[in-house]
């Protein structure tokens, strides 16, 4: 039997619909801070293994970036907007991101903030030590854009 395939937007929904709840209950229980930062732990780790994942199947190259990005971005997930992709460097931006609307629709912007972006750099450290990922701004925290810089660093 085959597994189906769901996107990567679908994923994060159904993830989302589990971690929401939890979370809440935990920051209840034990206070937002302590459990937001139990929750990061939790999610960056999971964000590497993704990263280790991706690099087996894909390389650890601005390439393989470029391969991973369009599955973030399967079935309209997110809106990118191309800039430039070279050997060195791969820079886009995000103009419109589903990921951020969940959350924003949810009223719970800060948890799409913890589950969501929070994983980049984390999934970056799994993903190679030798690209570096420069971001300064996200559409969850009210940007016009989500701004990825990705760039090979010099060794």
């Amino acid at each position: 039997m085959s597994e189906a395939k769901i996107t990567h937007l679908e994923r994060r929904k159904i993830e989302s619909g589990v971690l929401v709840p939890i979370v809440q209950a935990f920051q209840r229980a034990m206070g937002t801070e302590q459990a937001n930062c139990v929750a990061k732990e939790v999610i960056a780790e999971l964000a590497r293994q993704d990263g280790k994942r991706w690099a087996g199947e894909f390389g650890d190259d601005l390439a393989a970036i470029h391969r991973v990005a369009q599955i973030w971005a399967d079935g309209g997930a997110l809106a990118i907007e191309w800039l430039g992709r070279s050997d060195t460097h791969l820079d886009f931006n995000v103009t419109r991101c589903r990921y951020a609307e969940q959350y924003q629709e949810l009223g719970l912007p800060e948890l799409g903030e913890l589950f969501h972006c929070a994983r980049d750099f984390a999934m970056m450290d799994g993903f190679s030590s030798n690209i570096a990922l420069k971001r300064s701004q996200t559409l969850m925290n009210g940007a016009a854009c989500c701004d990825f810089r990705f760039a090979a660093k010099k060794g």
